[in-house]
């Protein structure tokens, strides 16, 4: 581009009675940028430096995005990476900082050192049983007898482990009161049904009118909802920036509404609406 003319020289040019010439004309049009030219950065004064500095801010966008070295992440920035990410599938070792969920080298070592401790013990043990087995000590027959008992009675054994362990039925355990106003019910495990049907009663009465919805959009949109009220408040936000949108709100009957937005929003909206 040629050197531009000044200003005050192109309107002495035209002022009211002058008569300007090809070469004013081509001055004139020559000292401005036509849209087909284009604009580099180093033609703007600063955009360079200014580019350069916030390519090197290590603040600029903290808000939105994460560091290169993750120092403006929160505790909850980091659980959702992790999810995201499924590193909560993953296996990991111990750390400086942190204990791992897998075993090192060193603690399967530790783990194989008592494993072969106990194996040598239980060596000894089974020789010492495989001596007494080979005598003819009379009290021996005793503990055949004891053996002999467990496997005719295994099942009754196996119940009685059951009920040790909390796993035992009901359905044969009296009540030791009386229910006659619920019916012929005598057994804990028919009582128990009752209750939880009355429960489920009382909770489902207490929820039969909806007075909340929520709903993800992009923009201007028409919301169905069962909320069968024109009173309500509505609250939405940016599911990326996490700040509070505003909007217009038009009701077209009970369960319609209209949400407007003064410019399209560069991400999802969440639109929660609350029954007043």
């Amino acid at each position: 581009m040629s050197t531009p003319t000044p200003l005050n020289t192109i309107f002495s040019w035209f002022e009211e009675g002058d008569m300007p010439t090809e070469y004013q004309f081509k001055q004139t049009f020559s000292s401005f940028r036509h849209l087909d030219d284009k604009i580099k950065m180093s033609d703007v004064t600063g955009l360079n430096e200014a580019f350069t500095n916030h390519q090197e801010d290590q603040n600029a966008h903290h808000s939105v995005l994460a560091k290169l070295n993750a120092s403006n992440l929160t505790a909850a920035n980091v659980e959702e990476w992790k999810e995201k990410l499924k590193i909560h599938l993953a296996a990991t070792v111990d750390g400086d900082q942190e204990i791992g969920n897998v075993y090192k080298k060193e603690q399967i070592q530790e783990i194989l050192n008592v494993f072969h401790i106990k194996d040598e013990e239980m060596l000894a043990d089974i020789a010492k049983i495989n001596a007494i087995l080979i005598s003819n000590d009379v009290n021996l027959d005793e503990l055949q007898k004891i053996v002999d008992y467990i496997k005719e009675n295994r099942q009754q054994i196996e119940l009685l482990k059951e009920t040790g362990l909390g796993n035992s039925s009901d359905d044969k355990i009296n009540l030791v009161g009386s229910y006659s106003d619920w019916g012929a019910v005598s057994y804990q495990n028919k009582f128990n049904d009752l209750v939880y049907d009355k429960i489920k009663k009382i909770e489902d009465a207490a929820n039969s009118e909806k007075i909340r919805h929520e709903e993800k959009v992009r923009g201007d949109s028409r919301i169905k909802h069962d909320l069968n009220t024109l009173s309500f408040v509505i609250d939405a936000y940016d599911t990326v920036t996490m700040f509070t949108v505003p909007l217009k709100v038009k009701r077209i009957d009970t369960n319609t509404i209209d949400v407007l937005f003064d410019s399209l929003p560069p991400n999802m909206i969440q639109l929660t609406i609350k029954k007043i």
